[in-house]
């Protein structure tokens, strides 16, 4: 026991070769109340020391203060990190203006003003429900990914995070889209349908001149359509045996700032097609007629804008019009129009045919510039020759 300088008194207690303070106190029966207690619990092995107490009630209140924290997130809060993230990370500036499209215009109004853990797995199908009713099941489905990525995200289960990344949350309340799917009747689904030669043809012709060669690329070589108007006439070369090939090193975009040229997603989708013998002569006649002049001459420019990249919206427009006046002739032939088709479909027509040809898994992955982390290897196997004669042949499939 102390008397302290400034009055009152200190009671101290020594346990196990440590002197513990168990506090200062006004008057001494305090101070000895307090030192019997500390005894007691001394004697029945329960005495904890008062700093320690100090600290724990401390760390509580800071945890307590944290967690209101926490709590007060809002969804909101929780996707601009994410985002954040993405760009930080690399992710291709269109991806990121597309997860922020999709995020704000479908699925912010409803969630972004909660707060993160209240959003439920029931609020979430309901939501979900309503989503498929305005924007289809496929619509839907694009969507459900983006905000499916940014709870796995949320959860500390997303690739390439730092260790020292804090997730929001610990389980993620998004319905699996495998779960979504069970719930669907079978419904027709987009670019289902491939293009028979003549409808190719004909629908290509339906497009204005200048453009009538970027749907038999598409139809034929399975070029995307951003990949299509990055083309220019040094990507364009022919072998002594004559066999044409296109060189696909970039893809121009159109999501989020502007028209501009990128590089592929993925290295796969650095590649040569062969352009089959069928629309070689197309080919031809395009360079000579329409293609920008010199080796960087875009074989799509932008009209009147002598070497400008074309906006892949723009020529969308143009193959809409082109597939409806396409279904107004087929009716008025008494023959059932081409459904749900997209731009798209002309690439899935393209490798439907290259398989009915025969070629294998990794030749149609070489031909498409697909690519995933374990079919790398497989890509080496896709033989320049073997590419040409599967070009070849599937140009005769329909002769």
């Amino acid at each position: 026991m102390d008397r302290l300088p400034g009055g009152g008194y200190r009671a101290r207690l020594t346990v196990d070769g440590y002197q513990h303070t168990i506090g200062s106190f006004a008057t001494l029966g305090d101070a000895r109340a307090a030192l019997d207690i500390a005894r007691g619990e001394k004697a029945r092995g329960t005495f904890v020391p008062p700093a320690v107490t100090r600290a724990r009630l401390k760390a509580e209140k800071e945890a307590r203060r944290a967690q209101a924290a926490a709590d007060s997130r809002t969804v909101r809060d929780m996707a601009e990190a994410w985002l954040s993230w993405q760009t930080e990370r690399g992710l291709k500036l269109g991806s990121v203006y597309t997860y922020r499209r999709h995020l704000e215009a479908h699925f912010l109004p409803t969630f972004g003003d909660r707060p993160v853990g209240e959003v439920t797995a029931l609020d979430l199908n309901a939501w979900l429900d309503a989503l498929e009713e305005s924007k289809g099941h496929a619509g839907a489905a694009q969507i459900h990914r983006v905000v499916a990525a940014l709870f796995k995200w949320a959860t500390g289960d997303a690739a390439e995070l730092p260790r020292t990344f804090t997730p929001w949350l610990l389980t993620s309340p998004v319905p699996p889209l495998a779960a979504r799917r069970l719930r669907r009747p079978n419904l027709p689904q987009r670019n289902r349908e491939t293009l028979t030669d003549a409808e190719l043809s004909a629908l290509a012709d339906l497009m204005p001149e200048a453009d009538r060669l970027a749907v038999l690329l598409s139809g034929w070589c399975a070029l995307r359509i951003g990949e299509v108007l990055a083309l220019r006439r040094r990507h364009i070369t022919t072998d002594p045996d004559g066999t044409t090939w296109v060189r696909v090193e970039s893809q121009v975009q159109a999501r989020g700032s502007g028209v501009r040229e990128e590089s592929p997603k993925s290295d796969a989708g650095r590649r040569e097609v062969p352009v089959p013998p069928v629309i070689a002569g197309d080919l031809a006649a395009h360079l000579d007629a329409h293609a920008a002049p010199g080796p960087d001459g875009l074989l799509f420019p932008r009209v009147g804008g002598g070497n400008g990249l074309n906006n892949p919206n723009t020529i969308r427009k143009r193959f809409n019009a082109a597939l409806k006046a396409l279904n107004a002739h087929r009716a008025e032939a008494g023959d059932d129009p081409v459904e749900n088709f997209t731009w798209h479909g002309l690439r899935h027509t393209a490798l439907t045919r290259l398989g009915q040809a025969g070629a294998t898994t990794a030749e149609l992955k070489a031909y498409a510039g697909h690519s995933d982390g374990k079919s790398v290897e497989v890509y080496q196997h896709a033989e320049r020759r073997r590419l040409a004669s599967l070009a070849a042949t599937m140009s005769k499939e329909d002769a």
